[in-house]
């Protein structure tokens, strides 16, 4: 039978992921020789709670909820890409300008890694609103092609049903 898997939504939540998982990492270059880097949580003074709050909704918001029929519902789909637009307005802001804390600094790796989940929530969510979907057919182990199935057509068959 076979599974339909979201590919939007494993985009989204992948991106929102590295997102929430950057904000622990390094985004301004050390001011002194043995310092460490900044991170979002030390640099920012709100943005990095937008920033964390944007990648938890947009996790949440993948996650289907059951409902009484039986049948389970995503929390929303309309708003999916604006999280995504968000969260990558946000990341581009800090990173085109530094805040207070960090001036004449330079990016380490985790600004980048931060652009890229934000970008990668917004082209999920932008799929996933599109509907564009991957589907997975999974078949038991003994359903195996056999000879005859994989056999070429022969010039035979190939005219007799035309």
């Amino acid at each position: 039978m076979p599974e339909r898997i979201n590919a939007g939504q494993v985009l989204v939540v992948a991106g929102a992921v590295a997102l929430f998982a950057s904000l622990f990492l390094s985004w301004y270059e050390p001011r002194f020789t043995g310092e460490d880097g900044l991170s979002a949580w030390t640099a920012f003074e709100l943005l990095d709670i937008v920033l964390a709050g944007l990648a938890l909704v947009a996790i949440a918001a993948v996650v289907p909820f059951p409902r009484k029929g039986g049948a389970a519902t995503l929390l929303a789909g309309r708003w999916l890409p604006w999280l995504g637009l968000a969260a990558v307005v946000f990341v581009l802001v800090s990173v085109i300008n530094d805040p207070p804390g960090a001036r004449d600094r330079g990016l380490e790796l985790g600004a980048w890694i931060g652009l890229a989940g934000a970008v990668a929530m917004a082209v999920g969510g932008l799929m996933s609103y599109a509907r564009i979907s991957l589907v997975i057919s999974l078949r038991p182990a003994d359903e195996r092609p056999t000879e005859e199935t994989q056999a070429a057509p022969t010039s035979e068959t190939r005219t007799s049903g035309a």
